[in-house]
């Protein structure tokens, strides 16, 4: 857990790590990497295991650093800022619940490449490959357009999801559209806006044609989560003229 973490350039400290990330491959059925640290500077040779997960926590204002789409395309953004103080029935939860043991396997890596995936879902693969085909040709003028490694980690999480039965697919796929793709998307001018009506329309079926105060329902929408964050880019955008995914909720 790195607290705070974009107080310096998120890309200055921690591109070691990620260039280790990169080199991870198969070797005799387990996932191994190149040396994060050497003996010399840790006593022993430590590699990246394939069950530790790196967790990070941001403020995005005028006393921290953006992050580039090099790190936006090798994490999942998830936002706590939603507010609701009269939520007081955890308080009456008088019963205590016991910790939930795991063992590392159950946080183990299993896909580094596609064609790990595409061996046991290929339908799922192909599902999202088509959204995200669409979904590109409205970012594409923006330059915010996702690449292979983008739709790869959507797969793998699509592939995760499957195999725990936690979500419906197009559920599942809100919350990749939300944590790695709008992400991207910021700007001023009518580009910006342009792809973000296709985006809203993508997810709802609702044309919204410059009209953002209007109560939507979009509660049934194909993507609802996703679908409420673009209004309110849009409604941003519209009111200061800038937007951008860390901006207002």
């Amino acid at each position: 857990m790195l607290d705070e973490m974009n107080l310096a350039r998120v890309e200055h400290y921690f591109s070691d790590v990620l260039s280790v990330m990169e080199s991870r491959r198969w070797e005799n059925g387990k996932i191994v990497s190149s040396k994060l640290l050497s003996k010399e500077m840790a006593g022993r040779d430590i590699y990246l295991p394939a069950n530790v997960y790196i967790i990070g926590t941001v403020n995005m204002d005028e006393t921290t650093h953006p992050f580039s789409k090099k790190v936006l395309d090798r994490a999942n953004t998830i936002e706590f800022n939603r507010v609701q103080l009269d939520y007081l029935d955890f308080l009456k939860e008088l019963k205590q619940v016991e910790p939930m043991k795991l063992n590392q396997e159950a946080f183990a890596v299993k896909y580094l490449h596609l064609k790990d995936v595409y061996q046991r879902y290929p339908h799922v693969v192909e599902r999202a490959t088509s959204e995200l085909v669409e979904i590109n040709t409205y970012l594409q003028p923006l330059g915010a357009h996702i690449g292979y490694r983008v739709r790869d980690e959507i797969c793998f999480y699509l592939a995760y999801n499957e195999e725990g039965k936690l979500m419906e697919f197009e559920n599942a796929f809100d919350h990749c559209l939300l944590q790695k793709i709008l992400p991207r998307v910021s700007g001023s001018d009518a580009r910006v806006q342009r792809a973000l009506e296709q985006l809203f329309t993508f997810c709802t079926g609702i044309e919204l044609n410059g009209e953002y105060d209007a109560l939507l329902d979009f509660t049934y929408a194909k993507y609802p989560k996703s679908a409420d964050k673009i209004l309110h880019m849009l409604r941003r955008l519209a009111d200061d003229g800038f937007t951008s995914f860390w901006v207002g909720s």
